[in-house]
C-alpha cells in the first residue's frame, strides 16, 4: 500500500488544467454583462440569495463571489440584504418544510 501512496504522491493529479482567463477577456465579458443589465434593468442587477435549509456550502461559494479575488461587482451583479431591493431571487438548498411558506 505505501509503495501505491507514494507513487501517487510523486506522479501528481491527473487533471488537466483549464485555459486561463486573459484581462481582456474578462474586461469584455464585464462589459457585456453590465451592458445587458443596463440595457433590460437601467442599472446593475441586484440578487437576494435565501439559504432554505442547505449545508452552507452554497452561502460559503456565494460569498466568495464577493471577495477581491472573484469580485462579481465588476460585472454588474450584486447581493442585497432585502427582497424590496433585488431584482432577483437566489434560493439555495432543499426548501424544507419551515421555509416552504416563506
Amino acid at each position: 500500500m505505501w509503495k501505491i501512496v507514494t507513487e501517487n504522491l510523486l506522479r501528481g493529479p491527473r487533471t488537466m488544467k483549464g485555459p486561463k482567463a486573459g484581462a481582456d477577456g474578462l474586461a469584455e465579458l464585464a462589459g457585456q454583462v453590465d451592458a445587458l443589465a443596463q440595457k433590460r434593468l437601467g442599472r446593475s442587477l441586484a440578487i437576494r440569495e435565501v439559504d432554505a435549509g442547505s449545508c452552507n456550502g452554497c452561502e460559503l461559494e456565494i460569498h466568495a463571489l464577493n471577495n477581491p479575488f472573484y469580485d462579481l461587482e465588476r460585472f454588474g451583479l450584486r447581493f442585497v440584504a432585502s427582497p424590496r431591493h433585488a431584482d432577483l431571487l437566489l434560493v439555495t438548498g432543499p426548501v424544507t418544510h419551515n421555509m416552504r411558506r416563506r
